[in-house]
């Protein structure tokens, strides 16, 4: 398939990007002029476009695209206050959603989260996106909207981008490894976590499976638990002498539990490759090991 990927540059999007590669799809990457895309370099027949919505325009008139997929995004504020994440979140993939339907592409899949509507503004934005699509798909039948709604997620694909080191999950295991203390809220929330290897996965099997109008996809294990079972789990995997301070860190006002309902991974015949806690020991063990190797 033909697929215009948004955000392929980042830690997500690169994993898919990998994927979506291998499986031998023809690829164009929507890059900024200053993103970091050696590893996109090193792809064959990978083609890149800048983020600007008159090379992207051209793009579409110059090849029929079967999918666009949005992955692009932007976790917190920063000088800006919210313009980047309104941005990145809302604004421009929405454009290029427009653009897609007037060029009559038939899909559009966008990364979504589980995390409530008023929770945080990262969570408003990227629900506005799906608002826009579902209008898009069920009002003006203009185009077919999949959003794959996730949930915390972690590890790479071979040959994406490693989770970044500030990320909740990689950062801990670092931490742990080091036998450095955690300073932590006291874990009562709980979470569903999947690795990225399942996103890129469900991604895969959500482009043959031809949905029609406006889906939801929530993507998970289907089991959720508190977080602080997941870190004595690490801490225990780590074999970690660490200092775990649950509590030390005030748990943010209405924190939500989020849990997938995964019965729709029977349409597209998918079975997950890694366990909820099977996956997280595996690249727990990953980071030990080069830690202990860096040492020596």
């Amino acid at each position: 398939m033909k697929i215009l990927m948004l955000g392929g540059t980042g830690y997500l999007g690169s994993n898919l990007v990998s994927s979506l590669h291998n499986e031998g799809h023809e690829l164009t990457c929507v890059v900024r002029p200053n993103s970091r895309r050696s590893y996109l370099d090193r792809l064959h027949n990978v083609r890149i476009v800048m983020n600007d919505l008159l090379e992207i325009e051209a793009e579409f008139q110059r090849a029929k695209y079967d999918w666009v997929i949005s992955s692009v995004c932007t976790y917190r504020q920063n000088e800006s206050l919210y313009m980047d994440m309104l941005e990145s979140n809302y604004i421009f993939p929405v454009k290029v959603l427009n653009l897609a339907a007037k060029h009559r592409v038939k899909n559009f899949m966008a990364m979504g989260t589980s995390i409530p509507d008023g929770f945080s503004m990262y969570s408003f934005t990227k629900n506005r996106l799906s608002d826009t699509g579902k209008y898009f798909s069920e009002h003006e039948k203009l185009i077919n909207f999949v959003e794959l709604r996730l949930e915390m997620f972690y590890g790479s694909y071979p040959g994406g981008m490693d989770e970044p080191e500030g990320r909740f999950i990689k950062s801990s295991m670092i931490k742990l490894c080091r036998n450095e203390p955690l300073l932590l809220t006291a874990g009562t929330q709980k979470r569903d976590i999947i690795h990225v290897e399942d996103v890129a996965g469900l991604v895969s099997g959500i482009l043959g499976a031809e949905y029609e109008g406006f889906r939801i996809l929530p993507a998970g294990t289907g089991e959720n638990h508190p977080i602080r079972e997941i870190i004595e789990f690490l801490h225990s995997t780590a074999g970690s002498s660490s200092r775990l301070e649950f509590g030390a860190v005030p748990q943010r006002a209405g924190e939500p539990d989020t849990l997938s309902n995964i019965d729709w991974y029977k349409e597209i015949g998918y079975t997950l490759k890694h366990t909820f806690f099977g996956g997280l020991e595996t690249e727990c063990l990953k980071v030990k090991q080069t830690i202990s190797e860096a040492a020596k």
